[in-house]
């Protein structure tokens, strides 16, 4: 059977505004709650409750199916790369850090992705653009860290864990690059439910059981999570994944900013400061010339 075409312009650019416009929208959400829901806890109702919601689209609309061999092995590796990790170590920054430079520093993803597809995927090799972006993304994220890193800190901490968790999205997106599953909504069932599983498993073993316990608000604020900025830009860009370039699926990095500092600021009134602004312009700039850079 003959691959289909990868996505370009119009079609491509509309997926890339939606999906972005929810996945950063989490962040100022997920900043709301890391304040008084434990980490793990956090990551495991995360992903339960997008793993039903994943689960009732799929039944409602009749597209759930037996399991193609060796999805399984996906769905373990995705589950954990582009699951229950990044979930938590998101959940732990953001009770260090503020949503819009966590935000800023796990839209570098793509220069991880450019990075990796140069050692990991054929036919995708950066070039001097790319590999000048890379450097300057670098620069970028120690400048939104500021001074202060050197100090260490809370601020430093949080930024390490969304970098780190920038490193994991980016190797969960190429090996989806890379396998090309037949079954992109099944994957992202099957990522939510790994996620969900590993993660209460951590929370009821290492994490205090009194952080289910928690008001109205936040179980209403986690279900509007799980849907809207987890389930939905997931299986969006799980599908997405098979239809178009890694780096350039991968540049929804640059809009979750935009959307996460917009929020936190009207909501949560964390109005950026002047160097994570500086270093969120280099990001962009450093995300841009590693994309621009591999066409």
């Amino acid at each position: 059977m003959t691959p289909p075409q990868n996505l370009t312009g119009v079609p491509l650019w509309w997926r890339l505004l939606v999906i972005g416009f929810f996945w950063g929208a989490s962040f100022p959400v997920l900043r709301l709650v890391a304040g008084v829901m434990h980490p793990f806890a956090l990551a495991g109702v995360r992903g339960a409750i997008s793993g039903l919601a994943i689960w009732a689209f799929l039944a409602a609309t009749g597209a759930m199916s037996r399991p193609a061999p060796g999805l399984v092995r996906h769905m373990l590796v995705v589950g954990t790369l582009n699951g229950w990790l990044p979930n938590v170590m998101t959940a732990m920054a953001l009770g260090r850090i503020e949503a819009a430079p966590a935000a800023l520093i796990q839209s570098a993803a793509p220069l991880w992705v450019g990075l990796l597809s140069a050692f990991l995927l054929a036919g995708e090799r950066p070039g001097r653009l790319a590999l000048a972006g890379l450097v300057l993304g670098f620069c970028g994220i120690a400048v939104i860290m500021g001074p202060g890193a050197l100090e260490g800190g809370a601020s430093l901490e949080g930024a390490l864990l969304m970098l780190a968790t920038a490193f994991s999205y980016a190797l969960g997106t190429v090996y989806v690059r890379a396998v090309r599953p037949s079954q992109p909504a099944m994957l992202a069932l099957g990522q939510q439910v790994v996620a969900a599983a590993v993660a209460l498993a951590l929370a009821v073993g290492f994490g205090p059981l009194s952080a289910f316990d928690q008001p109205a608000w936040v179980w209403g604020t986690l279900a509007v999570l799980a849907v809207f900025a987890s389930a939905l830009p997931l299986a969006m860009f799980t599908i997405l994944l098979t239809r178009a370039r890694a780096t350039e699926a991968s540049m929804v990095g640059y809009l979750q900013p935009l959307s996460a500092a917009l929020i936190a600021a009207l909501w949560l009134a964390e109005w950026p400061a002047p160097q994570v602004l500086l270093g969120g312009a280099l990001v962009m700039l450093a995300v841009w010339l590693g994309t621009a850079g591999r066409r």
